[in-house]
């Protein structure tokens, strides 16, 4: 906007004073500014959704990862469980048949004495294939526990497998002889495999229990076994 020349009186040099031009605002600029702080504010409330929605999406994850987990975890208890359970079923079970063998030496020594042949060579063979499959069968539940874990149960597990093998081995000894069973030999064995079964008792239920009961204790008789007269 410019200042008419008429409206201004000479200056006394008799030149007309310089035109001063004023500034204005443009027409709509309080509009366009108006309108650029909406589309912030859209921007923001946009980013803010897409923040929510993206933290929505991991928290799910999250959860999803965790149920997961809990539900795998629940699993292998369970598995643990079960394959502990059927290891002393079966331990127990080897067991009882290592006793028959022991406890029936009256009958051993008559079929060995009244074979035709060699009775003894035959009385030796069948106590060494007797033992062999005793061994085996509780061997491969310990297996399956090997599998599973954890760490401190496969260490009680091979304790078990080696009071296994001198349980087997104290049958066999003096066999096909009339000095069998070797009482001795079999007594401390049992000691033996006494101890490392209930070791590993205590190892499968720390492995399977959220928090042990204070003072829970497993007990087992020993058994010392001798000749019946």
């Amino acid at each position: 906007m410019c200042v008419p020349l008429g409206s201004l009186s000479p200056s006394p040099g008799g030149f007309p004073p310089p035109v001063i031009p004023t500034l204005s605002p443009p027409t709509g600029t309080h509009g366009t500014m108006s309108r650029m702080g909406e589309q912030a504010g859209n921007v923001v409330v946009a980013l803010i959704a897409a923040g929510s929605a993206l933290a929505g999406v991991l928290l799910g994850r999250r959860n999803v990862s965790d149920q997961a987990a809990v539900e795998h975890g629940q699993w292998l208890r369970g598995q643990r469980q079960e394959a502990y359970a059927s290891l002393l079923e079966a331990w127990d079970g080897g067991q009882k048949r290592f006793d028959e063998m022991v406890e029936n030496w009256e009958g051993e020594h008559y079929r060995a004495e009244r074979f035709e042949g060699d009775g003894w060579l035959e009385s030796e063979k069948s106590i060494y294939q007797d033992t062999y499959e005793i061994f085996e069968a509780v061997r491969r539940a310990i297996e399956r526990v090997e599998l599973l874990g954890p760490e401190d149960v496969d260490t009680a597990a091979v304790q078990l497998t080696n009071a296994l093998r001198v349980v087997r081995d104290s049958v066999r000894s003096k066999a096909g002889s009339e000095d069998w069973p070797d009482w001795t030999s079999y007594n401390e064995a049992l000691a033996q495999a006494d101890v490392a079964r209930r070791g590993f008792l205590t190892a499968a239920k720390k492995a399977t229990r959220v928090a042990a009961r204070p003072g829970a204790r497993e007990t087992r008789r020993r058994w010392v076994r001798g000749p019946r007269r």
